[in-house]
């Protein structure tokens, strides 16, 4: 992401801003934690939510992408996936390691992590069995619903909360501030900042136009990390967080814990005008 988000800057391009659609597994399982745990997949999908909505570019969103939608179940058959190239390597692995329940296996959890039939799974529009609204009681869709239906769907996600907000709450909000501060969200400058090492699980970086800029810090792991802000960045306020509903209340400067799969966004000190009078 930061490789692409400089190069089109400096050579004056443009990105398409996409982490799912048809031909990708479900990003909250691959980038983060889909379990129930701990509320995993929610931050997981909001952290997400938060990093795609801070970089420039054209963003996509799939659909399911804004509700949370993770990957099918690992107890579904190697049968039940459709798409060709996932036929294929099942077939070969069976012809490769007939007998070989462990290689089996292996392969069974690539597909569950890898396929692309993850994404294609028919929209759960409500919690109605059998199809999650997408098609009538009798009709059978061209492939399985996502067996999580009952809790992850549309109705339930777009449904008041009061302050606890949906995954597609968040979103929206999310994108609602995009829009507000397009200049620096969309249009400005991209900056790492902090440990850019590939050990170190936070992902974080500034936004900056000509008249505001902005902090991103994401930590893409599952456990709590200890993570500086560099004295150079000096926050004003943490505007949103995927932990709570209203700002953040956490250190605007020095350490931050930051739990897992947390992410902060929020506003930086206007830089000072030196008087020259």
């Amino acid at each position: 992401m930061a490789r692409w988000q400089r190069t089109m800057i400096e050579n004056n391009g443009w990105n398409t801003l996409f982490i799912e659609n048809h031909d990708n597994p479900r990003s909250v399982t691959r980038y983060c934690d889909d379990s129930d745990e701990n509320r995993a997949r929610e931050m997981g999908a909001k952290l997400l939510a938060i990093m795609m909505t801070t970089l420039c570019g054209t963003l996509y969103v799939f659909q399911g992408q804004e509700l949370g939608m993770r990957n099918f179940s690992t107890e579904w058959s190697p049968d039940d996936y459709k798409d060709i190239e996932s036929i294929n390597y099942w077939k070969k692995m069976q012809s490769m390691h007939e007998g070989d329940q462990k290689q089996l296996d292996s392969a069974r959890e690539i597909l569950q992590r890898k396929a692309r039939d993850h994404s294609r799974t028919p929209m759960p529009w409500t919690s109605e069995a059998p199809n999650a609204g997408f098609c009538e009681t009798g009709v059978q869709p061209w492939m399985r619903v996502n067996d999580d239906y009952p809790t992850i769907n549309v109705k339930s996600e777009t449904e008041q909360r009061g302050e606890d907000m949906s995954v597609f709450q968040f979103w929206a909000r999310a994108i609602e501030i995009r829009k507000m501060h397009r200049e620096a969200l969309v249009y400005g400058d991209f900056r790492l900042i902090g440990d850019d090492s590939e050990s170190c699980p936070v992902f974080a970086y500034v936004r900056r136009s000509s008249g505001e800029s902005w902090v991103v810090i994401l930590n893409f792991s599952g456990q709590d990390i200890q993570w500086k802000i560099p004295e150079d960045t000096k926050v004003s306020q943490w505007v949103t967080g995927n932990y709570s509903s209203g700002k953040p209340d956490t250190n605007l400067s020095g350490n931050l814990l930051l739990r897992p799969w947390e992410g902060l966004q929020g506003r930086l000190e206007a830089p000072r005008t030196r008087n020259t009078s």
